[in-house]
């Protein structure tokens, strides 16, 4: 039986495409959510827009099986890119232009988003029992006229209420290490290329690993697309029984924020039994704009493999057809006109956490 405070998981998965630079439309708030406010326009309309879902995906599910259960952990995943500022000109072209920022937002943009949202979900009960990652935020850190960028890509992770206060932060930022072709950024723009800002297999004084994160009496890892096929999380884990012993135990949980990644088995540092959840952002022209995918799985140690639930374990809901709740202007439109949609999927049924 697991020894966490939560018995069982229920998986909410954001489907949204985040790979092509998007203007952020018109933005205001819905549902009973909060206001965001920023100085930036583009940055308060894509922190209202996920504010937005998240107040909607609460309500339209209050019913749903696990929703109201106190020992089943909400977790809600939006996908890489999620906060990625797009200028007019880069939305036209369907790229970020090279030489410009990479849509990049101020490095203490992260900071400011991640009080926003903690705030807009901390004031409402609606999240209780929630961990929700929001995506991930592109930022520059500062620098002389000549110099060269230095990019971060950051996840964010937030928990809601909970019924037992622990020590344990509230919210969490992650940097992606490896950058990947989906950035569009050359490589020797990404900061922890930089000896003075890399974050990598670094012990922190807690004892604790970049990437793992120690909530609810429970450890789960987090990783940004690539740094998954590069086995960041695994590796700190390995890395964790190198310096503090054998004891040290396999994750309780693995989740994936992505644009263009797939659960790898070899990847996986849960326990025998244990889920994996990834969402994804890509939607690629190439491919005729598919609708991004999700993926939920159990690992099996005896054969380094994550067996998949199958889609039709789950249920989805589209959200309302506005720039409220949608990003109405994806591929320049070309998103929308192919029908693809947007929404939140749901396990049709609370999953234990572990089975042995």
């Amino acid at each position: 039986m697991p020894t966490t405070r939560y018995r069982s998981v229920l998986p909410i998965s954001y489907m949204v495409p985040t790979l092509y630079p998007t203007a952020p439309g018109a933005v205001k708030p819905l549902g009973g959510a909060p206001l965001i406010q920023f100085g930036d326009p583009d940055l308060q309309a894509r922190a209202q827009r996920l504010v937005n879902v998240l107040y909607w995906t609460a309500m339209t599910y209050a019913n749903h099986d696990g929703m109201q259960d106190n020992e089943t952990l909400k977790v809600f995943m939006a996908p890489e890119f999620y906060f990625r500022k797009a200028s007019n000109e880069d939305a036209l072209r369907d790229r970020f232009i090279s030489g410009a920022d990479f849509g990049s937002y101020t490095e203490h943009s992260r900071y400011m988003l991640a009080e926003a949202l903690y705030d807009a979900i901390a004031r409402s009960p609606l999240f209780k029992d929630w961990t929700i990652v929001a995506g991930s935020i592109c930022s520059a850190l500062p620098r002389a006229t000549d110099a060269r960028l230095n990019l971060l890509n950051t996840a964010i992770v937030l928990r809601g209420r909970r019924a037992v206060h622990d020590s344990s932060i509230p919210y969490a930022l992650l940097e992606k290490h490896y950058i990947s072709t989906g950035e569009n950024v050359d490589s020797r723009s990404h900061a922890d290329r930089d000896p003075t800002t890399t974050y990598s297999f670094r012990l922190n004084p807690d004892k604790g690993m970049d990437n793992i994160i120690s909530w609810d009496e429970m450890c789960f890892g987090l990783e940004v697309c690539l740094d998954h096929g590069m086995q960041v999380v695994r590796n700190n884990v390995t890395t964790l029984r190198q310096v503090m012993g054998p004891t040290v135990a396999e994750l309780d949980l693995q989740l994936v924020t992505s644009c263009g990644m797939s659960i790898v088995g070899q990847a996986v540092a849960v326990k025998n039994g244990a889920l994996v959840m990834l969402t994804d952002g890509m939607s690629y022209a190439d491919d005729n704009l598919p609708e991004p995918t999700f993926q939920v799985g159990r690992y099996d140690a005896a054969t380094h493999q994550v067996n998949m639930i199958g889609r039709d374990q789950f249920v989805f809901t589209e959200l309302p057809k506005t720039s409220d709740y949608q990003v109405l202007q994806y591929a320049r439109g070309r998103y929308a006109d192919l029908s693809r949609r947007q929404g939140v999927w749901v396990s049709n049924d609370r999953l234990p956490l572990i089975i042995n």
